[in-house]
């Protein structure tokens, strides 16, 4: 059951239509099937790395007259297929796996599992809570050697995924930012004890995949898009402080270091995970559990953040920001104590920002390329989607210098690393 090649499931992968149907079916406790119209759309192709996901239309056949079946759900099936797609388009000196690495390609399925494990993990500890930004889950099993992991979620109508491509207005932010405290207090509240939340699966993944040479130099793909004297030099610092961050461990340890009690952390909050309605553009939910790992919540502000608005916007706005979600947290801690100060999450918000910055511009040439090659766009599109992506990921590389001169001083008494 590898999760690199194709098979011939649903989109290519290893599961069945029978063997979906009787998961869900078994459930949701109905009699009804699936109907000789049931469809499969994949709405994941272009905006996710690490799975196949699709929207399924059951048509369901028998069902009773009092029984409120979900016309559609959404199957979700870990697959590193996707991530071949956009990797193999990158030229081959650029490409973040090597064709032939068949041990970084077995590094990533297994990384894949671990993450389709945590996130079947993730919506089972926020089961029970009320009032959150997350899907219902219908069904869901982890992934072991006997037993193919996918999971079935509800499916969000009248809801869009976020763009990369548009600067948004920092009033949605405001209500991710919220939404993002209120899960994170669901953590100080109840303790998460399965295994698999305590894992740091992004470190795994980076000391397995990447060599300390790609991860300081990923950046330097930016330079197909601009290579001007101003922005060859920002990449240049950028390539010699990369070599502090490599492997760090941050993200996962700060509470540690600073003596604060870990939340939960989505660890993937960018655009394609979160959707909004599309009429009046509100957010509706937060998906893609994957990467869920304890540490400090301000991690996925920092990320969404960086993906929806422009640099100047995020700058300006930054403060307001950190202020909602802590609001967030509080008011869901229903009178708790909170475990730290607003003053002291700006400051967590400082120390982390580097990490998930660099991940971010690193990771862009790959986004950029494939709007590059995309011959449905007129070349004025692609020089306006290219313009605000760059914008974007150099003005995120130029705080990671500004921020990290910030951080020396509290540095001093703190680790990168932490065994």
């Amino acid at each position: 059951m590898s999760l690199n090649t194709s098979e011939e499931g649903i989109l290519g992968t290893p599961v069945t239509w029978e063997e979906f149907e009787k998961n869900l079916r078994s459930s949701l406790k109905t009699d009804a099937t699936f109907g000789p119209n049931k469809t499969v759309v994949d709405i994941g192709d272009g905006k996710g790395f690490a799975s196949c996901t699709g929207m399924i239309d059951c048509d369901w056949v028998g069902a009773g007259a009092d029984e409120k079946l979900p016309s559609k759900v959404v199957l979700k099936i870990p697959s590193s297929i996707p991530f071949r797609k956009m990797n193999d388009a990158m030229p081959e000196e650029r490409r973040a796996i090597k064709s032939d690495n068949n041990a970084a390609w077995e590094a990533m399925e297994m990384n894949l599992r671990n993450g389709h494990n945590i996130e079947i993990a993730s919506y089972e500890f926020f089961d029970g809570f009320s009032g959150l930004k997350i899907p219902r889950k219908y069904y869901g099993t982890k992934y072991t050697d006997e037993e193919k992991g996918y999971l079935c979620v509800e499916f969000m109508h009248n809801s869009m995924m976020m763009e990369f491509t548009v600067n948004y207005e920092v009033d949605l932010l405001k209500q991710i930012a919220r939404a993002l405290g209120q899960l994170g207090a669901c953590s100080l509240q109840k303790e998460p004890v399965d295994p698999d939340l305590h894992k740091d699966m992004f470190l795994e993944y980076v000391e397995k995949t990447f060599t300390k040479e790609y991860y300081c130099g990923m950046n330097k793909g930016l330079l197909a898009w601009d290579s001007s004297e101003k922005t060859a030099e920002l990449i240049g610092k950028i390539v010699k402080l990369a070599e502090e961050y490599y492997a760090s461990n941050i993200t996962t340890t700060l509470h540690k270091q600073m003596g604060f009690p870990p939340v939960l952390v989505n660890g993937d909050c960018k655009t394609g995970n979160v959707l909004i309605d599309i009429d009046s553009g509100n957010l509706l939910s937060l998906i893609d559990w994957a990467s869920t790992h304890l540490g400090v919540g301000v991690e996925d502000l920092i990320r969404i953040s960086l993906f929806s608005l422009s640099a100047e916007t995020r700058r300006e706005s930054t403060g307001v920001l950190i202020e909602e979600m802590y609001d967030g947290m509080v008011e869901k801690l229903d009178g708790a104590k909170a475990p730290y100060t607003l003053d002291q999450l700006k400051t967590i918000y400082d120390l982390v920002f580097p990490h998930c910055a660099l991940f971010f511009a690193g990771f862009a040439p790959m986004i950029l390329k494939k709007f590059d090659n995309d011959t449905t766009l007129s070349s004025e599109k692609k020089d306006e989607i290219i313009k605000l992506l760059m914008g974007k990921c150099l003005g995120a590389l130029e705080d990671v210098l500004v921020i990290h001169e910030k951080n020396k001083e509290i540095m001093k008494t703190l680790k990168f690393r932490m065994e």
